[in-house]
């Protein structure tokens, strides 16, 4: 396990890069949930559940045809004019693929589903993954400085704009298109914006073609398993339950989720930038255990809390028509603890050009959701979906813990020490969340509810903060988030308290 020491201002530069993105990336989730919240209260499950049905479409042929464009150029060392044309290039082809399956999907599935509504809908949200496939593609050379500033302006400009008309449709009509416009019109934006920011004048050609090749290759296998993965349990819940449940349903998965689109997400390109340097010096499997660490360190107290506060949260955030969606974001949450530690597998298998690895955890991943879900579906309805989704995160877990084996050398046992210390720390801030959940749920007031949770909530992180601090001292202070966030603590806060850390 011994390895080369690493660039001391690399873990700097990665949690900088880091913060840009992730700020981005909250400050576009926050804009998200606050959309979610007002058009909760103009239209109903059943609103949600029919525009859900129509993206589920529209997520999976995204999802098969997701070209890692970015991530390609990030490995050339030198870029041309040529391979930024050629990344251009693919990005429209993408989008006439998109347009056209969609366009050919879109009658077949309103018939499947018996909702003619969808027609319409499916078009017009094609729109959204078209216009993600346009950006500029010069945005990856401030990626590769680790500058991801501009990201910034393009998350909130397009979040801030999509959802201003978005509310106002919604406010004027009552009408799910309301969902539809936003969906649309925050892609619109960061496209416009981003030739604005890092200025292209394409050229269509495929020239650089091989510089792309090989990656997308194995990503296209792993996207096809990928998306069936990721929406099965969509594809079948409406045959089975009404659109206000599968509404219900669908926007319980989609607050799981914001975690980790909100922090997780953000990181994997800083992350990609930081494991290509670090193979570069061989300190790489320092690396990898840290961001492991740190991303389950960060993210594992806001999936629990979300896990034990699922009701709550429902009733003061959306509203008494939303309840029934309680138990299903509790189970999505408490699962979605399983998948923190191999989420780092991604970049790390594309900085090693080894993406075949994360292929075949994706098929099996899809070998064992598949008929579970079909199965558990058929019995069990949601509840079943649920259940298969959880047994497929922890055939993911160990296949990636052994990817991460095969590509580094790093044991299962170095890989898991390394991610249960802060789960460790984590659980008496989940016990005493436990205690006070009954206080919090039954407040005779929205107010009180709000200020019961707001301090709740503050407490569970002082606890969690503590025992993590505590676990990091017993066990000799070894490398990782605690480590930075004290040091961080010694240089900002005043002398006397230095001591402490």
């Amino acid at each position: 396990m011994s390895s080369t020491a690493p660039d001391p201002h690399r873990a700097v530069k990665t949690a900088k890069a880091g913060l840009w993105t992730v700020g981005a990336r909250l400050g576009s989730k926050v804009l998200d949930f606050l959309a979610l919240l007002l058009l909760a209260r103009f239209l109903g499950p059943a609103d949600f559940g029919l525009v859900a049905m129509a993206m589920t479409a529209v997520f999976i042929v995204e999802a098969i045809l997701e070209l890692p464009l970015g991530a390609a150029l990030i490995r050339i060392e030198t870029l041309t004019p040529r391979m930024f044309d050629t990344a251009f290039t693919l990005g429209a082809l993408r989008g006439v693929i998109i347009a056209s399956a969609l366009g050919l999907a879109a009658l077949p599935l309103a018939q499947f589903y018996n909702e003619t509504k969808l027609v319409p809908l499916i078009c017009a949200l094609a729109l959204a993954p078209i216009l993600r496939g346009l950006m500029s593609p010069r945005m990856v050379i401030f990626a590769k400085k680790m500058d991801f500033r501009r990201d910034v302006i393009l998350e909130i400009s397009g979040k801030v704009l999509s959802l201003s008309a978005a509310v106002a449709l919604a406010l004027a009509t009552g009408s799910y298109w309301a969902i539809v416009i936003g969906t649309v019109g925050g892609p619109l934006v960061m496209t416009l914006l981003s030739y604005i920011l890092a200025p292209l004048r394409p050229r269509l050609t495929l020239k650089d073609w091989p510089v792309f090749a090989d990656m997308i290759g194995w990503n296209m296998l792993s996207q096809i398993f990928s998306a069936i993965n990721w929406q099965i349990d969509r594809i079948l819940l409406p045959r089975f339950i009404d659109v206000s449940t599968f509404g219900r349903y669908a926007t319980a998965n989609d607050l799981s989720a914001i975690p980790y689109q909100a922090i997780a997400a953000p990181v994997l390109r800083p992350l990609l930038v930081a494991y290509t340097d670090a193979r570069q010096d061989g300190s790489l499997t320092d690396t990898y255990l840290k961001s492991s660490h740190a991303i389950v360190w960060v993210m594992a107290p806001i999936f629990a809390f979300m896990g034990v506060m699922a009701l709550p949260l429902i009733q003061l955030f959306l509203g008494t028509q939303w309840l029934e969606a309680a138990p299903m974001l509790s189970g999505l949450s408490w699962i979605s603890l399983i998948a923190l530690p191999v989420i780092p597998l991604a970049p790390l298998a594309m900085s090693l050009n080894r993406t075949r690895l994360v292929t075949l955890r994706t098929f099996i991943e899809f070998i064992v959701k598949l008929p579970f879900t079909l199965v558990g579906i058929f019995l069990f309805g949601i509840a079943g979906a649920i259940a298969a989704r959880a047994l497929a995160s922890l055939a993911v877990l160990a296949s990636s813990l052994a990817a991460v084996k095969t590509m580094t050398a790093i044991s299962i046992r170095h890989q898991l020490i390394a991610v249960m210390r802060p789960l460790a720390g984590l659980c008496p801030a989940i016990l005493f969340l436990f205690a006070v959940l009954p206080w919090v749920q039954n407040a005779p007031t929205p107010l009180l509810q709000l200020a019961l949770l707001a301090f709740t909530g503050v407490l569970y992180l002082l606890i969690t903060a503590s025992f993590s601090y505590i676990l990091w001292l017993v066990c000799g202070k070894p490398v990782g988030a605690e480590g930075f966030i004290a040091k961080t603590l010694r240089q900002r806060l005043p002398s006397p308290f230095n001591a402490l850390f």
